[in-house]
C-alpha cells in the first residue's frame, strides 16, 4: 500500500518541461535515451524537439576540423570555446570519431544545421561519376548518392570535376536543402533540392563572372557563402577591363557580390563599398561572422581590414569590423595569407587559417591585436575546416 502511495505522489514533469531539459544534452547521449521509453523515443524524433536542440546546440559551436594525416575521410568536430581557452595544451586524439570508411570523399563542399555536404568523385576504366553526399557524423547518418554526373566515356585529359564547383545551402521557408553546381569557365548553374524534386535543375545562369580561383581557391568547392537563405559569390563588374587572374590590378568597388536567394533561385548584386580604388596586394574573400556577411581584403600590404554587412541586403549597412596591422601576427607578409573562419562565442577572438607551412590556426584577440598560434599537432588542413553545429537533423 505504501508502495502505491509513493508511487502516486511522484511528481510527473510536464512534456515541454522534460524536452526542454533533453534539449541541453548531446546528439550521443539523446540516442541512447531513445531506448528508456517509447514517449520520449517519439519525443526525440519530434520535428519541434529536433529544432529545440538544434537552438540549444547552436549556442556552443564546433569547428569541423580535417586533416591530411588522418586515413580516409574523418573529421573531429573540436568546440571553438576550447581551441580558444587551451591554445598551449591541444592535441586531437589518434583515434577520430566520426569516419566515412566506405565512401570514397574528396571534398567538404559545406556545413549546415549539422549536416556536412560532401564531394566524392568516382574513377573507374568505363566512366568517371561525380556524386554528393549528406553526412550527419553525430548520429552517423548518410544519405543516398547524388549523381552529379556520370561520364560513361571519359576523353583523354578531360576533367569534367575541374569543370564544376559546388555550394552549399538552406532555405528556410520551405526547411530545404540545397546544392549549387556553378560552371568554373562559364555562367552555367544547377540545383539540387532535398525532398522534392531531387534532380538537378538549370537555373537563371550567373549575371557576371565569378571569382572561383585564387589562393583561397579549391577543387570542386565554392567560394560561395550562405546568409539568410541565400549564397553569396565576389565578381568582377567590369570583367572584360580587368586580368580576373590579378586581383592587384582590380580595384576594391570594381568587385560586386552575386546573391542567389535560395527561395526564389533569382539573384541580385550588392555592391561593397563605393569610392575605393584601391587594388588589394591578396584577393578579397567573402566570410559569414556573427552571422553577418563579411568583406575581407588587404590594405596597402600592411592591414587586414574586415567590413560587415550589419542588414544583410542593405548596402548602407557596411560598417568596418576589423582593422589590423599584420605586424600583430609576428610572420613576414606576403607570406602570411590569412582565412576569418569564425569568432569565438563571446565575439573577443577571431580564429584564422594560416597557410603557413605548419598549418596552424591563428587567434586574434580583438581587444589588443594579440595573435597567438594554435599547438594542435595533427595536421589541421585549416583552410578546409568549416563551422560545425551538432545536430538530430535527417539526411533524408
Amino acid at each position: 500500500m505504501n508502495f502505491k502511495k509513493s508511487l502516486m505522489s511522484r511528481v510527473v514533469l510536464p512534456d515541454d518541461i522534460i524536452a526542454r531539459i533533453l534539449s541541453f544534452l548531446p546528439v550521443r547521449s539523446l540516442l541512447q535515451l531513445r531506448c528508456v521509453c517509447k514517449s520520449w523515443k517519439t519525443l526525440i524524433s519530434q520535428p519541434t524537439f529536433i529544432k529545440l536542440h538544434l537552438h540549444q546546440s547552436a549556442k556552443t559551436p564546433q569547428i569541423a576540423l580535417i586533416s591530411n594525416s588522418f586515413n580516409g575521410f574523418k573529421i573531429m568536430p573540436f568546440p571553438i570555446h576550447r581551441l580558444v581557452d587551451n591554445t598551449s595544451s591541444i592535441t586531437l586524439p589518434h583515434k577520430i570519431p566520426f569516419r566515412l570508411d566506405d565512401v570514397d570523399c574528396y571534398r567538404l563542399v559545406g556545413s549546415f544545421n549539422g549536416l556536412l555536404c560532401i564531394l566524392a568523385k568516382i574513377f573507374c576504366h568505363r566512366f568517371d561519376e561525380i556524386v554528393l553526399y549528406l553526412w550527419n557524423p553525430a548520429t552517423r547518418k548518410l544519405s543516398n548518392k547524388i549523381v552529379f554526373l556520370h561520364d560513361y566515356n571519359p576523353k583523354l585529359y578531360k576533367d569534367p570535376f575541374r569543370s564544376w564547383k559546388f555550394s552549399f545551402g538552406y532555405d528556410n521557408s520551405t526547411d530545404t536543402y540545397k546544392i549549387v553546381a556553378s560552371s568554373e569557365m562559364g555562367r552555367e548553374v544547377k540545383l539540387f533540392s532535398f525532398g522534392t524534386d531531387d534532380v538537378w535543375r538549370n537555373i537563371q545562369s550567373f549575371p557576371l563572372v565569378h571569382r572561383e580561383y585564387g589562393v583561397y581557391s579549391e577543387l570542386g568547392v565554392s567560394n560561395s557563402v550562405h546568409v539568410s537563405g541565400s549564397l553569396n559569390w565576389l565578381a568582377i563588374r567590369n570583367e572584360s577591363r580587368y586580368d580576373l587572374y590579378d586581383c592587384r590590378v582590380i580595384p576594391i568597388d570594381q568587385f560586386v557580390i552575386v546573391s542567389l536567394d535560395l527561395k526564389m533561385e533569382t539573384y541580385r548584386q550588392l555592391r561593397i563599398l563605393r569610392g575605393f580604388d584601391e587594388a588589394p596586394l591578396l584577393e578579397p574573400i567573402l566570410v559569414v561572422l556573427m552571422d553577418c556577411l563579411c568583406f575581407c581584403h588587404d590594405l596597402h600590404g600592411t592591414d587586414l581590414v574586415i567590413w560587415r554587412m550589419k542588414k544583410f541586403g542593405v548596402e548602407e549597412s557596411w560598417t568596418q569590423f576589423i582593422k589590423v596591422s599584420y605586424q600583430s601576427f609576428s610572420y613576414d607578409f606576403p607570406k602570411l595569407i590569412l582565412f576569418p573562419l569564425c569568432l569565438s562565442p563571446n565575439d573577443e577572438t577571431l580564429i584564422l587559417g594560416w597557410n603557413g607551412g605548419d598549418k596552424h590556426a591563428i587567434l586574434l584577440n580583438l581587444r589588443d591585436d594579440r595573435a597567438e598560434k594554435t599547438t594542435i599537432t595533427n595536421k589541421v588542413e585549416w583552410f578546409r575546416s568549416k563551422v560545425y553545429v551538432e545536430s538530430l537533423v535527417s539526411t533524408s
